[in-house]
């Protein structure tokens, strides 16, 4: 029997290494370092995967602001409430107080009314209450050296709060307006302060003509 002759061109390497330089089973091939990096590009996201939010970002939220077919927009905070008078419920109103001092002979009354007030409200209680503590708040001896004057300080700078509201632009939904008046200068209540000097006028002239009789 005749020995068969060697091929005559035998293939190099190993007969048995896998063909592309890749190994069956995700194995690494025949030479290959295993722990070598791999610097092939990544495949791209499929079209379903999505990017994580921000730290603090709302996922749920729009990306232009406006809702989604459908369903309501986010808002970033709800409008501030405007304060309405306590007296008609017209807007706008701002806060304050209003103060009334009368001074009695052995006795003084401190009077206030706090808001929020729209202008026309707050313009008849300032000129109501400065006139009577005008009319009513000297008849004391620490009235007229003290609270009368600071009394009618404060309310001067109240004024100055009303004078810088603007005018009612929601009517009053209750109907209820308060009557301005005249202003506090053209009332004849201011101008009692004035005979103060002729009551003690009066009362030396008294005690002069008693000590010579």
């Amino acid at each position: 029997m005749a020995t068969p002759s060697p091929h005559s061109n035998p293939p190099q390497g190993n007969p048995f290494a896998p063909q592309g330089g890749y190994a069956p089973n995700g194995a690494p091939a025949y030479g290959q370092n295993p722990y070598a990096q791999n610097t092939a590009a990544p495949a791209q996201n499929p079209p379903y995967a999505q990017t994580a939010p921000a730290y603090g970002q709302n996922p749920y939220a729009p990306a232009d602001g406006h809702a989604p077919a459908g369903g309501y927009a986010y808002s970033a905070a709800p409008p501030p409430l405007t304060p309405a008078c306590r007296i008609c419920a017209a807007q706008p109103a701002g806060d304050m107080t209003i103060r009334q001092h009368t001074g009695l002979l052995v006795a003084m009354r401190f009077s206030k009314m706090e808001g929020p007030f729209c202008r026309s409200c707050a313009t008849a209680i300032h000129r109501e209450m400065t006139t009577k503590t005008l009319a009513g708040g000297w008849w004391s001896p620490v009235s007229l050296l003290l609270f009368t004057p600071l009394t009618l300080l404060w309310n001067l700078y109240v004024r100055t709060k009303i004078s810088k509201l603007p005018r009612p632009t929601m009517p009053s939904p209750t109907g209820v307006v308060m009557d301005q008046g005249k202003p506090v200068l053209q009332r004849p209540l201011a101008y009692v302060v004035l005979l103060l000097p002729l009551l003690w006028l009066a009362v030396y002239i008294s005690n002069e003509v008693t000590s010579r009789s």
